[in-house]
């Protein structure tokens, strides 16, 4: 999916359209207890408005913090994805990227994201909810017992565009992406202001997140991405980069 966005980037198309999606149980003889998804999503160029950032108002953040707190809640108890609904506000139809932190006593307990603007923001935040709690393969799922004292965080991403010169990246304002062959990695703006990285560090640590060497980023092979997020929490008061 990355790389069709890289790909759609260069000439572009900076907003996805999801066409059509389905999975192999959807066939007259398909297994619904094994699938594989399909999607077709076009590419388009998206209009900007010189100035103008993207932002969710309090109804909207209040709903997709209710939605991620639910959505883990299922996930945890019921092992079942949580049926979420827009609530009748316009922005959470729109189709968008985000990522779901977890954190717990401050330390974090699982983040998960879809880069790719591939579905209504309030599906994707009640999906990368679940899967923060229960599938990031760097800690175990949480448990019943820990649903009280976690905390939320949501970022909701802007299309990728391509670093052409690094003194376009904005610590604090920026996340980056980097891909190089099979590789790639990705770290959200707040990421290195909680850090207190520079713009080398940085992107050192993108590298590394990638599984690279530290200064992969010079090579003409990897290919550079930088991004905003509107980000908000629970807990944690509500800030938007």
């Amino acid at each position: 999916i990355v790389a069709t966005m890289m790909a759609a980037e260069r000439l572009g198309g900076g907003q996805a359209r999801v066409i059509k999606q389905a999975n192999s149980g959807d066939s007259v003889a398909g297994d619904r207890t094994r699938v594989v998804g399909y999607a077709a999503v076009a590419f388009t160029k998206s209009p900007s408005v010189p100035g103008q950032e993207y932002a969710l108002g309090k109804a909207e953040q209040d709903r997709l913090l209710e939605i991620a707190g639910k959505s883990v809640e299922t996930a945890v108890k019921q092992h079942t994805l949580y049926s979420s609904s827009d609530a009748g506000l316009p922005s959470l139809v729109q189709e968008r990227g985000a990522f779901v932190t977890l954190t717990s006593q401050g330390r974090l307990r699982g983040c998960i994201g879809y880069v790719a603007p591939l579905k209504p923001l309030h599906e994707t935040v009640r999906d990368v909810a679940a899967y923060a709690a229960t599938s990031d393969e760097r800690f175990l799922p949480v448990a019943a017992s820990e649903l009280d004292g976690l905390e939320y965080e949501i970022s909701v991403l802007s299309p990728l565009r391509r670093v052409k010169d690094i003194n376009e990246i904005e610590v604090g304002k920026h996340g980056l992406v980097i891909r190089k062959g099979s590789r790639e990695g990705l770290l959200l703006p707040q990421v290195a202001t909680e850090n207190k990285w520079d713009r080398l560090t940085f992107l050192q640590q993108i590298c590394e997140k990638a599984r690279l060497a530290p200064d992969a980023w010079k090579d003409p092979e990897a290919d550079v991405f930088c991004f905003t997020a509107f980000v908000f929490g629970k807990g944690k008061g509500q800030k938007g980069h």
